[in-house]
């Protein structure tokens, strides 16, 4: 078994995941997304799709971190 702790910026990542996977979290992210969407500019429409695609990679980053077993390493 590794005994390594995560680098700080996979730490910020798994945080963020932990955030966008709560309820909470889930319903911020989706009326942020909503509200860029409803700006009905190309720069909303962007930033909308730029936060989706973080969001995607940070849910997909804790995924993989924790079917690795290096779930419970984080407070």
């Amino acid at each position: 078994m590794n005994d390594v702790s995560p680098s700080p910026l996979l730490r910020i990542v798994l945080r963020a995941d932990s955030f966008a996977t709560s309820a909470a979290g889930t319903v911020t992210l989706i009326a942020v997304l909503y509200g860029l969407v409803l700006t009905d500019t190309v720069a909303g429409i962007v930033a909308a799709v730029v936060l989706f695609a973080a969001w995607v990679a940070v849910g997909l980053t804790g995924r993989r971190h924790e079917r690795r077993g290096r779930g419970a390493e984080l407070p």
